[in-house]
């Protein structure tokens, strides 16, 4: 993760209490090959090092309704829970629109997806999978967009 989105990042996590901004602990080298062989098993895929890398840092984000996935589901204090990669995955994998993508989190509206065949992050729309927002050539430039949303809402 480059330094400036780690700081903005950060930044965040010291300004709001944990019911506003859940930011998960670091997965270590066990938890991240696991999470891989779970879903090649599972999914047929392989996660980009990024996404690994990313939760090797903090495993899973949820702020003003943005998420990044957790590689597990993680309650809350205060009785929620942070989405898990795989559930969200076979979930968006049964709703058929999912074929050569893997989703990485969401928004209300968004859902933040890694394309196989281009290797580009994509903002695209919930509802109108085909609608793409954003193209970004790196997860960095995914998280800064996750980052700059919950930076507008709070």
């Amino acid at each position: 993760m480059q330094p400036s989105v780690e700081a903005r990042l950060l930044k965040l996590r010291a300004n709001l209490n944990e019911a506003e901004m859940y930011l998960g602990p670091p997965l270590g080298r066990s938890d991240v090959d696991a999470l891989q062989s779970l879903v090649l098993s599972t999914l047929g895929i392989t996660l980009p090092e990024s996404y690994l890398g990313i939760l090797s840092r903090h495993d899973g984000l949820a702020a003003a309704g943005v998420f990044l996935y957790s590689s597990t589901s993680r309650s809350y204090r205060d009785g929620g829970s942070a989405l898990a990669f795989v559930e969200m995955n076979l979930l968006a994998c049964d709703q058929g629109s999912m074929g050569g993508y893997v989703e990485l989190g969401e928004s209300d509206m968004d859902c933040y997806v890694f394309e196989f065949a281009t290797g580009r992050y994509q903002v695209r729309d919930k509802v109108a999978f085909d609608n793409v927002y954003e193209e970004l050539t790196s997860l960095d430039g995914l998280l800064g967009h996750i980052i700059g949303l919950i930076e507008q809402h709070c």
